[in-house]
């Protein structure tokens, strides 16, 4: 039995568009995550019971979070995410003024 060769074919030649993480938002390129090393994430800080596991980083700003509080971001963002596909698809996210701009005509 012959072996193919699935090397790329035609898209062998194609050249690559430059990378624009202006594209996916103002900050996606700015956001990053900095571990916690030492007693920081080692020891609870009061009033919290539990260590910081590091910094979220977003637009040149540095928060540090603990494990809680991590998935608590990831619940609110997945939240948000939803809330928004929603609203989409039930056609919500029009500007509220344009609905008065329309006029309707009626016969009676």
């Amino acid at each position: 039995m012959k072996k193919q060769n699935h090397s790329g074919g035609s898209f062998k030649n194609q050249t690559r568009t430059k990378f624009e993480p202006q594209r996916f938002g103002k900050h996606w390129g700015t956001i990053s995550f900095k571990l916690a090393k030492g007693r920081k994430a080692m020891v609870p800080t009061e009033p919290s019971n539990q260590p910081l596991i590091g910094s979220l980083c977003i637009a040149g700003k540095e928060i540090e979070i603990t494990f809680s509080e991590a998935n608590k971001i990831m619940e609110t963002l997945n939240e948000a995410k939803h809330q928004y596909n929603v609203a989409k698809r039930m056609g919500m996210l029009a500007d509220p003024w344009t609905e008065d701009k329309i006029k309707v005509k009626t016969y009676e």
